[in-house]
């Protein structure tokens, strides 16, 4: 009774250990290495991504926020168009003769992981960012005072 409780515990922790992903508490996330192996698998069909940096950002004008808001829905855009792209790439994977063993789909899925991780981090700085001007322009008289939005407004948000 004891070899065989033993046995299925080992069992049950087989597909944990052969999956490749990290542990992150009880969210797991693709390893490093598996997304930009999944990005290089599908720079040929999917194009590669431009992704500014808001990380520390200090805007000194109205016009300055309003580009790098250019910036961040250019992005945003691009994960979509991404993201479409990866799922028919692993579509394509799945349909065609590719090997059972194919780490192709796993990659790819990565591939886009990283893409809407990256898009989740240009929201989170260009919001402190907008934030942190806004809280600025309403001390500071040279300023206009700044009362618009500093996250994208979907159609749960009311945009």
């Amino acid at each position: 009774m004891r070899l065989a409780a033993l046995a299925i515990c080992c069992l049950t922790a087989l597909p944990a250990v052969a999956e490749p992903v990290d542990a992150a508490g009880d969210y797991r996330t693709c390893a490093p290495e598996m997304s930009e192996a999944g990005r290089g698998l599908v720079a040929k069909t999917c194009g590669t991504l431009a992704v500014p940096d808001f990380s520390g950002v200090e805007f000194q004008s109205a016009g300055e926020m309003e580009d790098a808001r250019s910036l961040r829905d250019g992005l945003l855009l691009g994960v979509r168009v991404y993201g479409r792209c990866v799922s028919d790439f692993i579509t394509a994977q799945q349909q065609s003769d590719t090997s059972a063993d194919s780490q192709a789909a796993d990659q790819a899925a990565c591939a886009h992981s990283w893409a809407e991780n990256k898009a989740t981090e240009a929201i989170r700085g260009f919001g402190q960012a907008c934030i942190a001007y806004a809280n600025r322009s309403v001390m500071d008289m040279r300023l206009p005072v700044y009362e618009g939005p500093c996250y994208p407004e979907t159609d749960e948000t009311g945009g």
